[in-house]
């Protein structure tokens, strides 16, 4: 049985199959391949997530435990102590507060990362099932109350805005306590740049993964054909 293709769903098909395309056959062998591949991309994907939040929030909990351990031991320095270390002292808590919103931030752009990544294993599965005449996921997708239909991906990333929002204020508070306004407002300067150096870099790193064309090697120069002498003695 062949199926049109939509104008929207043309260039994903076109590029997968390597040909153009106006009809596709529900049992095409490429297709229903390349459906159970998506699939099984997009089960690794979100065990891959799970892992990496786990990962992610094993670290706050030591990052948590560390700057709660730094504000409840006395670090006050003694009489003896030298002025650079008494200042040392006083800036762990800052320090680790730093580690703290620099680790939130990765964790964020990781789950928009992910997030995005999923989306389009979703969409891919969608596409392919409507042309290999099975159409599960947008059923299972369908089902349910819509009020609590939420995105698991969303969710994440709410987390992880959460968690970077406190590392954000605990940093600036901590340089508060510390420098004063001024060490606040410099802290709020560091936040900003921080995040928009991060953002500049990994999308820099995403998007110089290209596809360059292939180099075709010059051909040698071809030496003129002699040409015959036609002079005779």
């Amino acid at each position: 049985m062949q199926t049109p293709l939509e104008p929207a769903d043309r260039p994903f098909l076109e590029g997968l199959l390597g040909e153009p395309l106006d009809h596709i056959a529900h049992d095409a062998p490429r297709l229903r391949q390349a459906l159970d591949v998506a699939r099984q991309q997009k089960r690794h994907e979100a065990d891959l997530d799970w892992r990496r939040n786990a990962l992610f929030l094993a670290l706050f909990v030591f990052l948590y435990t560390a700057l709660g351990a730094s504000l409840t031991l006395d670090l006050t320095p003694q009489a003896s102590t030298h002025r650079s270390l008494a200042w040392a002292l006083e800036a762990v808590p800052v320090l680790i507060a730093f580690s703290g919103l620099f680790v939130s931030l990765l964790y964020l752009f990781s789950n928009r990362s992910s997030a995005r990544r999923l989306h389009s294993w979703e969409q891919s599965i969608r596409v392919l099932e409507k042309y290999s005449g099975e159409n599960l996921s947008l059923q299972i997708h369908g089902m349910g109350s819509r009020t609590t239909h939420y995105s698991q991906s969303a969710i994440h990333i709410a987390l992880a805005l959460f968690i970077c929002i406190t590392w954000v204020v605990m940093y600036n508070f901590f340089t508060f306590t510390t420098s004063g306004v001024i060490g606040s407002v410099i802290s709020l300067f560091i936040t900003t740049m921080l995040y928009v150096i991060m953002d500049i870099q990994l999308l820099k790193s995403g998007h110089s993964v290209a596809i360059d064309e292939p180099l075709v090697p010059a051909e040698p120069d071809k030496a003129p054909a002699a040409q015959p002498d036609d002079r005779r003695d």
